[in-house]
């Protein structure tokens, strides 16, 4: 659209000016949404108070639709008042620059408009189904903390469980001493073998340093689960439990065990600056470490179900290339031959068959179809981890998995947002951009350009 197209004011305001209706239900719930995003920059004001300061807008367009005005006093209405009101904020510009750029965009989004502005009753109605009363952008600060909690935990019973086996697996008597394995190593790949295996034991692999890096990985679990320091104990666990990691050899080689670290060294990323937990003020999060650790969750979902299907096993359903629910069996195995089955796994195994194809089928639902809502809007995200969380929970009354349930749902905690607990009042520090703040918000930048593609391979080929 030219500019000249535009109508102007003759007395602009002293700020860009966004004009709603504000007995439209359907338009409150949207403008406390934009108020967030536009954070600041923009006014918003119903057109019951402000339609007398511009009497060069009919009061009928004011009906109609959104009405937006620069400082300029340059007039927008409808979808391209939405994009020119949001591209306030240098992070939305493209929505404004695409209305104006792209082949058809405009069109597009003037239709769409036009038809949500004339079923607004059913567009409050959706907005509440998918999003509830609260359509602000969802703030984490609650999940952070509980998360960073569950994670302390995880470590600790990563470090507990692992300090009373260490001298019987990878002492210097044990079964796969670490005093042996990291000389063979450096033998057979020379100085390779620092990059290759990157351990502190490298320093140090007697039985006291493996109690060490086990006990200093206890005190710093119980340090981060009360909040003090979160990022330096994360630093610090991340580089204990893998070194141990790599000691381990053989050991330490679970699934569970590589998802603590890749789900440790993101949470890096997540936590805040801080000495001590402050509830009433706390630094802002990195969209960046809470989008990887979400793509995280993401990826081990799907990837649990799809390796299920491409297996090759016919126990899950997929027989003849094609789905039979007949062949739904694998629980008929399960149960009894998983790793240390609990005593539920005795009385789940004697279930009837329907509910055992039933419940395979379910798994393959919530691992492979339901990921896809963590992307959704709030209430849909939120069924998404109630599905994931209950998933893990019943695998883990059944069977012995180590921590692999319990971080599993930890990171299910990143999928509840503040509203649901009300959204609680939290002040965010201003972070300061100095070497912290840009650590935090450009490195997880960096590591989503370069995995994003790995990751999407990964789950495509899996």
């Amino acid at each position: 659209m030219n500019e000249s197209s535009h109508p102007r004011v003759a007395s602009p305001p002293p700020k860009p000016l966004m004009i709603w209706d504000g007995e439209c239900h359907f338009c409150r719930l949207w403008i406390e949404r934009w108020h967030v995003l536009t954070a600041g920059e923009v006014e918003y004001e119903t057109y019951q108070k402000a339609a007398v300061r511009f009497p060069e807008i009919p009061r009928e367009q004011f009906q109609r639709s959104v009405v937006y005005i620069d400082k300029a006093g340059e007039v927008f209405f409808a979808a391209e008042a939405v994009y020119r009101s949001l591209s306030c904020r240098s992070s939305r510009k493209w929505l404004a620059w695409s209305y104006d750029h792209v082949p058809g965009s405009a069109a597009i989004s003037e239709i769409a408009y036009k038809i949500i502005a004339r079923h607004r009753t059913f567009g409050s109605a959706v907005t509440r189904l998918l999003w509830g009363a609260d359509v602000r952008p969802p703030t984490y600060f609650a999940a952070r903390r509980w998360f960073l909690r569950a994670l302390g935990l995880v470590y600790l019973i990563a470090f507990v469980s692992l300090w009373a086996q260490a001298d019987g697996l990878i002492g210097a008597n044990g079964i796969l001493p670490v005093s042996q394995f990291l000389p063979a190593a450096h033998e057979q790949l020379g100085g390779q073998a620092y990059s290759v295996l990157p351990t502190l034991c490298w320093f140090n692999s007697s039985n006291g340093f493996l109690h060490f890096l086990c006990g200093g990985g206890v005190v710093l679990s119980l340090l981060l689960i009360c909040g003090i320091v979160p990022v330096a104990c994360l630093i610090a666990l991340f580089v204990f439990y893998l070194s141990l990691t790599i000691a381990g050899q053989t050991f330490l080689n679970f699934q569970w065990d590589i998802l603590l670290l890749e789900t440790g060294f993101l949470s890096i990323f997540l936590a805040p600056w801080q000495w001590w937990p402050k509830r009433d003020r706390e630094p802002p999060l990195s969209r960046a470490a809470l989008f990887l650790l979400k793509l995280l969750l993401f990826k081990l979902m799907v990837m649990s179900g799809v390796v299920k299907l491409t297996s090759g096993d016919d126990s899950w359903g997929w027989l003849d290339h094609s789905f039979h629910w007949s062949a739904l069996t694998a629980l008929d195995y399960h149960y009894w031959s998983q790793p240390l089955p609990t005593i539920f796994a005795w009385w789940a195994d004697k279930s009837p068959e329907w509910f055992k194809h039933f419940s395979v089928a379910f798994c393959l639902v919530v691992e492979i179809i339901v990921p896809l809502l963590i992307w959704a809007p709030r209430r849909l995200r939120l069924i998404a981890a109630g599905l994931f969380i209950f998933l893990q929970a019943v695998i883990a009354l059944t069977g012995n998995y180590c921590f692999f349930n319990l971080l599993t749902i930890a990171l299910c905690l990143l999928l509840i947002d503040d509203a649901t607990f009300g959204r609680p009042r939290v002040v965010a520090a201003v972070a300061g951009r100095g070497f912290a703040w840009r650590l935090a918000m450009l490195f997880p930048v960096a590591v989503i350009i370069v995995m994003l593609p790995l990751n999407g391979w990964l789950i495509f080929t899996a």
